[in-house]
């Protein structure tokens, strides 16, 4: 049977439900962040980062991407990963009384707190917001501008499991692969709203690092596979924190990299936020411009074997994140 056999309303239908489920996952994270139930709520986060693939996939695959998908997207990436995870921050951080935190108390700590919580969140609405205003013309297929909203929330939620499964009064996730030694001291605490910060100004910055995809090199291929299954496994069973924290972190980590040391991705930057000055008559004046290309593949592909993308071929319509 071929997906135009399929009724036109399920087809849009599909992927719109599975981006709704998203937000009712992002809903129930803020209300068990509320209710005192951080690896709850932290987990739902997952849940979202598991399900925002998975809508895309299935808009291709049922070819019912639309402008409303896009929407609906953007709306549940900026609950699920802009207010979510700064308030499970918040919420949790605050809720802990030991006088080396002091984010408890009112004043200059809580504060602060709040700040980075509030910066984090602006920062991804910010990031979404670029992205909507773009033509499909002018967004790169194979590299994002800065870390996606999914990839950040998704390394905060996951970072702040392995650290409270290792907390002395937390028991959850599955058994303890590092050992029952190891503690998570509280003054790490202390430098989670610095990650908020930090998270923050990446996720609005303008640094290039390559969507995760298939390559034309087959043994990366499969380990990048098995790299997805096991977080999804890992991730809807809500076990193991610490085999799914490494593979975001070094993607993450090592593509950061990558963008600042490969000249062609130095190269490459996105469209201009704010429309250009004009002149009488319409011409467009003020910047220097130029095409947008995608790398020929990013992924430790050769350029031999992957022709470049034509300049003027517009890449399909795609979810944010």
């Amino acid at each position: 049977m071929s997906v135009e056999s399929v009724p036109r309303v399920l087809r849009y239908l599909m992927p719109n439900l599975i981006t709704m489920s998203s937000m009712v996952f992002g809903m129930v994270s803020l209300w068990s962040a509320a209710h005192g139930n951080a690896p709850l709520a932290a987990w739902l986060i997952i849940y979202a980062v598991l399900t925002d693939r998975l809508d895309g996939l299935v808009a291709r695959a049922m070819k019912a991407t639309s402008e409303l998908g896009m929407q609906l997207d953007s709306f549940a990436d900026f609950l699920n990963f802009g207010v979510a995870p700064a308030y499970l921050v918040i919420s949790y951080i605050s809720s802990r009384h030991e006088p080396e935190l002091a984010f408890y108390q009112d004043g200059y700590g809580r504060i602060l707190l709040f700040a980075a919580g509030a910066a984090w969140m602006l920062c991804a609405v910010f990031r979404l917001a670029r992205y909507n205003i773009l033509a499909d013309d002018e967004v790169p297929t194979k590299i994002f501008f800065g870390i996606p909203t999914t990839l950040a929330g998704g390394l905060l939620a996951i970072w702040m499991l392995v650290f409270l499964k290792y907390s002395p009064d937390e028991s959850f996730g599955g058994a303890k692969l590092f050992g029952d030694t190891l503690v998570t001291p509280i003054s790490v605490w202390r430098y989670i709203p610095i990650a908020l910060v930090v998270g923050g100004y990446l996720m609005a910055s303008r640094l290039p690092m390559p969507k995760v995809g298939l390559t034309k090199n087959k043994i990366v291929s499969v380990l990048l596979f098995a790299c997805l299954a096991t977080g999804y496994v890992c991730g809807f069973a809500m076990h193991y924190p610490e085999i799914c924290f490494w593979m975001p972190t070094a993607w993450a980590v090592v593509f950061l990299i990558w963008g600042q040391a490969s000249a062609s991705a130095r190269a490459m930057y996105p469209p201009p936020l704010f429309p250009k000055r004009t002149v009488e008559g319409g011409d467009k004046i003020g910047e220097k411009t130029r095409s947008q290309e995608d790398l020929p593949d990013i992924v430790l592909d050769t350029p031999e074997l992957a022709p470049p993308v034509p300049p003027t071929a517009a890449p399909p319509t795609a979810s944010e994140d």
